[in-house]
């Protein structure tokens, strides 16, 4: 009884701190992601196994349950220490995989291309996710392949803690991982490339992180200040990766999730207002602000894991922060919802905390999304998280644009046949001009819906009621649709898409 009064009292002070937080209408572009983690197995596989049909068979479990709850875009953990979820040429097959390093499953397949694939097909964008630096997760080297980076390189590794490292202040290293990235973004038609928060590691008290060799090599005739060349050696590796994938694969998205506190207002007055022991900048030499102004990536994506008034590090001080200090690129926010109904902090027992902060995002206008941690919390639907996502996420939604070459206005317009009943539907049939599918800038379709003789307004996201799966691949195409009202009564209109999620001539109405 006490209990269930406090939350009470603790949702109504946040409603009262927050008086306009009702449910925002849902944006025409959104991206709605979820992170797949592999490290120790948090989400998938649930226990490494050689059998590739269980391995199938588990994500596309995954897949259809966060596709139920309305997520477009998933952030697959492809690297999670040095190791790889793909046959790659520069890493062993990751233990976490199939229970031993370098063991391929069998009936060999290539599980990368595999998840695209399934995520493709069910309208889902795919991002690979990586952690550049991690090396080891303990400091075991026995059960390490000879493949693994240890052995083959073995004066790149340091050891911080319990765990192993690459040192970022090596030249060697960033190459390396030039090429790791280089490899993915050939072989793979990944629509995104991630990093997390993960650079220099988060510092342990009392323990310096064992980069003195490297500074005086490299560093300590540049810098005088040991974490500003910690910062230059990451901001070398964003850069790098950056132009990797702009002459390779323009139209990936690269991103990052920094630590959610750029700087707090103790250590410098343009940080933010909060309290947090460690920050991006200071602790894990994150230059976020330099990533964006420069235009190394095309979003950012700062990890807020604390809640709406939580005295420390509030959430909504936070996103007033990062939305004044972004510069040119779009912003996403990373959402706990490993918090949700098991923290001490009491705001995370209230049903509402997580759809509140998605509302308040929502109405901002370079913000463009929301993803959680991660899709095993997410669809456990801790206090209903779960529901209330699909709730929201019941409208389709473009993905956010990137900037690119050209214009969307030169893709060529399909054509779109005459609108007919079928099977208790409208029955959308569209035709593509000869040679389409071989544009490389051709990628889907947005499918708009408005009453018959409307003026067609494309802005809104009341009128958007399909998006196609990502990929074009055959001569004819087509879409059942149930309108709310009498059947036939409609006119629809049909855009191109390109690779950059530029929306082209619509052709219609029909």
């Amino acid at each position: 009884m006490y209990r269930f009064q406090l939350l009470f009292l603790t949702g109504l002070i946040g409603w009262l701190l927050y008086p306009g937080d009702a449910p925002a209408p849902p944006p025409k572009r959104e991206l709605r992601g979820a992170w797949i983690a592999t490290v120790l197995n948090i989400d998938y596989p649930q226990r490494p196994t050689l059998d590739a049909r269980h391995l199938q068979r588990q994500y596309l479990e995954l897949l259809e349950g966060l596709r139920a709850a309305g997520i477009n875009t998933v952030f697959f953990q492809v690297r999670p220490s040095s190791d790889a979820f793909y046959p790659s040429k520069l890493a062993p097959w990751s233990r976490y995989l199939t229970g031993r390093e370098d063991q391929p499953p069998l009936p060999v397949f290539d599980p990368l291309a595999f998840m695209i694939e399934e995520a493709h097909a069910r309208g889902m964008a795919f991002h690979a996710w990586l952690n550049p630096y991690r090396a080891t997760l303990n400091l075991d080297t026995a059960t390490l392949s000879d493949r693994h980076v240890f052995h083959q390189h073995r004066d790149w590794v340091v050891t911080y803690g319990d765990r192993m490292y690459l040192n970022p202040g090596l030249p060697e290293v960033r190459d390396y991982l030039v090429r790791v990235v280089e490899e993915l973004v050939t072989d793979y038609p990944l629509d995104g490339l991630h990093f997390d928060d993960y650079f220099y590691p988060y510092p342990i008290p009392g323990v310096p992180f064992p980069d003195s060799v490297a500074y005086q090599l490299y560093g300590a005739a540049r810098f005088a200040d040991r974490g500003d060349w910690r910062r230059d050696n990451v901001n070398r590796l964003v850069r790098d990766i950056s132009a990797t994938i702009e002459r390779i694969q323009p139209a990936i998205y690269f991103g990052i999730s920094p630590f959610g506190v750029w700087r707090n207002q103790a250590q410098d007055p343009r940080g933010s207002a909060t309290r947090t022991g460690t920050s991006s900048y200071d602790g894990l030499y994150g230059d976020v602000l330099t990533w964006t102004r420069e235009g190394w990536v095309d979003y950012t994506l700062p990890q807020l894991y604390w809640s709406i008034g939580f005295a420390a590090a509030d959430y909504g001080v936070l996103l007033d922060w990062w939305r004044a200090n972004q510069t040119g690129v779009p912003l996403l926010i990373g959402h706990a919802a490993y918090k949700v109904g098991n923290n001490a902090d009491l705001n995370w027992h209230d049903p509402a905390e997580i759809p509140r902060q998605m509302d308040r995002l929502r109405r901002e206008p370079n913000v463009l999304g929301s993803v959680y941690f991660s899709a095993k919390s997410l669809l456990a639907n801790p206090l209903g998280l779960r529901d209330s996502l699909a709730a929201r996420y019941r409208r389709p939604a473009l993905w956010p644009e990137i900037a690119g070459p050209g214009s969307a206005a030169d893709l060529p317009r399909p054509e779109l046949l005459r609108v007919r009943r079928r099977q208790g539907r409208n029955w959308l049939r569209w035709h593509l001009p000869e040679g389409w599918e071989q544009r490389a800038e051709a990628y889907y379709f947005s499918i708009y819906r408005f009453p018959a003789g409307m003026l067609p307004d494309f802005s809104s996201s009341e009128y958007l009621i399909h998006v196609t799966p990502p990929g074009l691949g055959c001569e004819r195409y087509e879409f059942y649709d149930t309108p709310p009202g009498r059947l036939g009564r409609y006119d629809y209109y049909l855009r191109p898409v390109d690779r950059w999620h530029r929306e082209g001539v619509p052709a219609g109405p029909n």
